[in-house]
Order: C-alpha cells, then structure tokens, then sequence
C-alpha cells in the first residue's frame, strides 16, 4: 500500500500551501463604505467570465488565484474548480486532473466541513474517473474503510456495495491479503443485510447482498469468525426461517466451521423447528465431537424413538456402535452392531463394523487373539455379498487381517492340522468360523 500512502503525503504538501490564503477581508471606509481589500469578487469574476468566453486556461489561471486568497468565500468557488477540472480531464483523460479534484474537495472539507458528504464524493470520482488504476482503487478503498469504521450511518448502501467491490479487485490483484478482503466482506454483508432486515437505510437491492455473499463464498477468504460476525445474532432472530437457517449451515460447511459454536446452534435450531431423528443423530454426533458422551447418548436416544422405522433405527444404532467402538468398547459395539443388522439385513455397514469389532480383539493367548481375525474376515466377506461396492475397502482389509491369522506351527500345538476344519472362537466373541493358516 506505500503507493497509496505517496498520494495522500502529495495531498497533504500540497493543501497547506492553499490553505494558508487568507478569507476575505472587509475594512470599513472613513466614509463607512465596506470594502473587500483581498478583491475576491473581481477574481471570482474574472474566472467565471473566462469560462463563459470558452477559455479553459485562462479560467483555470484566474479561479487559482482566488481559491488562493478567498478559500472560505463561498463553497461554490469548490463547486466549479471541481467542474473546470473535470473538463480538462474529460478533455486530456490526465491523472494529475483526479489529483487536483480529491484536492479541491479536501481542501473544502477543511473550510466547510461536512466531510462524510466529500468522502463518498471522492469515492464516486475514483470509481468513475480512475478505472482499474490499483493506486486510485487503493486510496478508494481507504477512504471507504475509514468511512465504514467513522461515519457508516453516513454511507448509503451503495457505498458498502463499492467497498465490496473495491476489495474484491484489490484482493484479485493481489494488494490485499484474503483477510482484509474477508473483514472489508464481513463489513459490507452485514451492513446491507441489516439494513435490509430492518428496513433501514433505504436498502432495497437484494440482489446486491446475494452477489456479495456469493463471492465471500467462492473467493476462498471466507472464515469461521467472519460466519460467526455476520449471522451469529441473525439466527437466535430468525431460527424459524429454515431456509436461512440452511444457508448459514451449508456456508459453515463450506468454510470448515463444522466444529464452531455456531455450526452447533444451529443443529439446535433445527432440532427446535423439526424433532426427526436426522436432526436428533445431527446433535448427537456435534456432542460426540465435543467429547459430551452423556448428551450424545441422549440425541441418539432420541432419534431412535423418533422413528420406529427398522431402517433408520438399524442406521442410529450403527452411529452409537461406532462411537462405542471409539472409546474401546467392542463387546458393547459388536452387540449394537448385531441388534443394526437383524433390523435391517441389507445393512452392510453393520457386518463391516463387526469385522471391526472383532480385530484385534484380545481374548487371552497369541493364538487366541489371532483366531479372532478369522472371524472378521468372515464378516467382511459377508458385507462384500450384500453390497459389492464395499469390495475395494473389504479386500484391503481382508489382506491386512490375513497377514494376523495363526499360523501352521501354532495350529499343529492345538492338534490342528487342516485348513477349513470347523473352529469356535471363544471369549466374548463365541463364533464358529474355520481355520485359515497364514501365508508365511
């Protein structure tokens, strides 16, 4: 940005040398005849009749010299220094015409005030008269965040749509960072938004919010925090409204922010508008994240007997299984497991999981252990008849859990000698299988 900060330095050389031109200055005549020692309204007038005479030049000449000695007569003397400025550039298309314009309507802000008015005025001009400039654009910006962070109740919605706009080309360019393009979008979203919510500000154009969250979406600088700034407060307000309740929650999504407070309220929210066990098994698994064992339980308690369906209750009872399993409790895990699949026998992810259950399975001796792997590779062959797009992932594990079968020499202590020969399994897993040898 130390571009940017060059024109602002030439602004701020070039206005005290105008600045120090003293105002009009009226002495009263022995005769008590008031007269105007600084001869403003024959400069003033010379430069207007310049001007009506077509002489660019020479009205440029004559109105300098009487900004210079009357800067506080009139704000009008701004108002057409601006128009014989603009003309030139009109006529030449001259940086240093833009320069001279920002100029003038710092310099009238410094007499007249009002500096929110010339602000968005000088925004407008950039905008307008400097294009794709990245210098203009940035000192565009500037003025826009200053005016955002001071004076936003002054800005029209307009203005957040070109600050917006602004940052985005910035960011595209490479000038400013995702970060500053995410706060200047958290900025101008939640501006309009609100607005429009309440009706304030004469926002209308919701096409303008839809463009802008559309790009904060896809632009890659969308974050959890900004989410979390924007729609916080809105979805306590409007957790009825399920269409903008999806948004939020798919937006969330996208940005990674599955694990935010945010993301969790509105599982809340939804469950609140809509009690199914899809949204119940939602909770649960937010809780399980959030490592509230107790009150995931509690979700999945729910969602069981939210739907008497074999099929949904035998998919939550797979939920509860895995999160069993996580914590180490096979047997408990392989029973849940069992209880998915008599519910629903096309359940393949129920075998898969008992294949689980039991690998690794420790139920006494070396030998006793291994035994154990026979079992699931029954159970992963079983998942792979019922649903064959499961082939790949089952035979990967059927190779990993072949290498730990018991081996021949293990099998001869045991009075085993041939493979196939019917086996129990005993421990808690207590299942017949047959014997397989590893491959040495």
């Amino acid at each position: 940005m130390r571009s940017f900060r060059i024109i602002v330095a030439v602004f701020m050389i070039i206005l005290p040398a105008v600045v120090t031109g003293q105002g009009v200055i009226v002495t009263e005549t022995a005769a008590g005849v008031a007269q105007d020692s600084t001869g403003c309204p024959d400069k003033i007038s010379l430069y207007k009749s310049a001007r009506m005479n077509a002489d660019p030049v020479a009205a440029l000449g004559y109105w300098r010299e009487a900004l210079a000695s009357c800067p506080a007569v009139s704000e009008d003397i701004y108002a057409d220094g601006e128009l014989m400025y603009r003309e030139m550039f009109d006529l030449t298309s001259a940086s240093e015409y833009i320069d001279s314009i920002l100029m003038i309507l710092t310099q009238r802000t410094y007499y007249f005030s009002n500096k929110p008015a010339h602000d968005m005025h000088k925004a407008d001009l950039l905008l307008d008269l400097a294009g794709d400039d990245p210098e203009y654009l940035g000192l565009c910006y500037n003025i826009l965040m200053e005016a955002s962070e001071s004076y936003p109740d002054q800005m029209d919605c307009g203005h957040f749509v070109q600050l917006a706009t602004v940052a985005a080309s910035l960011y595209a360019m490479g000038i400013i960072d995702a970060g500053e393009m995410s706060n200047a979008f958290v900025t101008t979203i939640g501006t309009v938004d609100d607005r429009i919510e309440t009706g304030t500000g004469n926002c209308t154009n919701s096409d303008d919010l839809v463009n802008m969250e559309t790009f904060y979406r896809t632009s890659g600088a969308m974050t959890c925090g900004g989410l979390e700034t924007l729609y916080a407060g809105k979805v306590d307000r409007n957790f009825r409204d399920t269409l903008f309740i999806g948004k939020v929650r798919t937006m969330l999504t996208e940005a990674g922010c599955t694990g935010s407070d945010l993301y969790y309220n509105i599982a809340v929210k939804m469950f609140a508008n809509d009690r199914s066990a899809a949204n119940a098994v939602r909770l649960a698994e937010l809780n399980l994240a959030r490592n509230d064992t107790e009150r995931a339980i509690s979700y999945f308690t729910e969602a069981y007997n939210r739907d008497t369906t074999s099929n949904v209750r035998s998919a939550v009872l797979i939920r509860v299984a895995l999160m069993e399993l996580g914590q180490g409790k096979r047997q408990e895990a392989r029973d849940r497991a069992e209880h998915a699949f008599q519910l629903n026998k096309w359940n393949a992810d129920a075998l898969m999981l008992l294949a689980e259950c039991y690998a690794g399975a420790e139920l006494g001796s070396s030998f006793d252990n291994h035994t154990a792997y026979w079992v699931a590779v029954d159970y992963l062959e079983a998942a792979v008849k019922v649903d064959p797009s499961l082939r790949k992932v089952a035979e990967g594990r059927i190779r990993a859990y072949s290498k730990l079968f018991p081996t021949r020499e293990e099998c001869f202590y045991r009075k085993i000698l041939d493979e196939g020969t019917v086996f129990n399994v005993g421990g808690w897993v207590s299942e017949v299988t047959r014997v397989r040898f590893r491959k040495e």
